[in-house]
């Protein structure tokens, strides 16, 4: 599946997410949801900066420190991709009659969220290997998995933002000292990261399976 094709597919499912909520607040005059469209656009913002990446390398290698320095910039927004799976909470607080339908609206949000993360890991994936080796790669976005599952943690328990880290810096760094010496906080990152990493090992396989069929050859 080329490139293009796989964002008119992410764009597709979040498009289809984006709708469900619209005829809910239609419906029910009910805006509560509406921060599953702010989290949504948040879980975009690292595919299409590391894309943006991607596409200049390809015509010009950037110099290692500011390769680099895309890289943690991604890292910074990229937890916001899966954690929207961690709205399927607010399920608890809806009413029984609504609960397929918000299940299903959640669900969708999520699930676009999460592709959009996988095929944002993927390209940073390609990049590294592009312009080092494989070994690297996964050496790169192995720790990438594990620092994600933190950040989805003190983004749902701590309530802290990306952009936390210039607009509160000693606060956040604070924050997370404490979730370090929490044994949940441990523990959420271990789970929520081996989920992530499965997901990407499966999406990685797959893509190189259609990969090697269109051209051959593994890249």
């Amino acid at each position: 599946m080329q490139n293009n094709q796989k964002v008119a597919l992410l764009a597709f499912v979040s498009s289809l997410a984006v709708i469900l909520l619209s005829l809910r607040i239609l419906i029910t005059k009910d805006v509560w949801f509406i921060f599953l469209d702010w989290n949504l656009f948040l879980a975009w913002v690292p595919l299409i900066f590391i894309k943006w990446v991607w596409e200049r390398e390809v015509v010009r290698k950037s110099p290692i420190w500011l390769l680099s320095g895309y890289l943690v910039i991604w890292l910074l927004f990229f937890p916001n991709a899966p954690y929207i799976i961690t709205d399927l909470q607010h399920l608890r607080a809806v009413p029984d009659h609504m609960l397929w339908y918000d299940g299903l609206m959640i669900f969708t949000f999520a699930s676009a969220g999460f592709l959009t993360g996988l095929y944002s890991i993927r390209i940073v994936h390609r990049i590294i290997t592009h312009r080092w080796n494989r070994e690297l790669a996964w050496a790169t976005v192995i720790p990438s998995m594990v620092l994600s599952g933190f950040g989805i943690f003190l983004g749902r328990y701590g309530r802290w933002n990306s952009w936390d880290i210039v607009a509160q810096p000693a606060a956040l760094a604070r924050g997370i000292f404490r979730s370090m010496q929490d044994p949940f906080a441990i523990k959420y990152t271990i789970s929520f990261s081996f989920v992530l990493m499965l997901m990407y090992f499966a999406f990685h396989i797959f893509a190189e399976i259609k990969q090697h069929e269109a051209t051959g050859k593994y890249s």
